[in-house]
């Protein structure tokens, strides 16, 4: 069932992100998708003041964890601070834990999710655009559904773009999912490396 849902979402998700972004990013253990439509890039919306990001990621890992995510955000610039951009929102979590590797259980969340990203101003010598980002989510046990008891998760990553319309980035991830019953609320961690083709 999860994988039939995994399937879904992203098939749908790789029509919708066309226009915006779609990025991979691995390490020896996990293999991530991701996604993200902006409305800036939709001409449906373009008139709006109102920037909104919709956001999603399949994450798998060795062990046979897998996690979904699907949220959405308003975004805006910071007045104050050149080039940053700041993004609050919600967040949909669906994963699969393991107890002790012996049986699967479901894990659902609705953390609320903030994400601050700093593009810096261009460099001198031609040095291609950099861009710093952080995100956090957090649901305590009112957010969290059935025998999920808390989601945590912390994100930092640098992006560098290669060439037009193509990023390599590199960045670390902690994800804590505590579960009634499960012993070890440590997800997933680590530090991944990637690629992100923008529309």
């Amino acid at each position: 069932m999860f994988k039939k849902i995994a399937f879904v979402i992203l098939c749908i998700s790789s029509l919708l992100f066309a226009e915006s972004g779609v990025g991979l990013n691995i390490n020896e253990k996990d293999l991530e998708i991701t996604g993200v439509l902006d409305s800036r890039n939709l001409a449906a919306l373009q008139t709006s003041s109102a920037i909104y990001q919709a956001d999603a990621n399949f994450l798998y890992d060795d062990e046979n964890a897998k996690l979904i995510g699907a949220g959405i955000l308003a975004t805006n610039r910071v007045e104050a601070l050149e080039g940053v951009e700041a993004s609050f929102g919600v967040k949909f979590i669906w994963a699969e834990v393991g107890n002790n590797g012996a049986t699967n259980n479901d894990f659902t969340a609705l953390p609320l999710m903030a994400k601050v990203r700093y593009n810096f101003p261009p460099l001198l010598y031609n040095i291609p655009p950099v861009a710093l980002e952080g995100r956090l989510l957090y649901a305590p046990k009112v957010l969290a559904f059935g025998d999920s008891e808390e989601y945590t998760e912390f994100r930092v990553n640098a992006e560098l773009e290669v060439i037009k319309n193509v990023s390599l980035y590199a960045g670390y991830r902690n994800i804590t999912t505590l579960y009634n019953g499960v012993s070890n609320s440590l997800f997933n961690t680590g530090f991944y490396g990637g690629f992100k083709f923008t529309y």
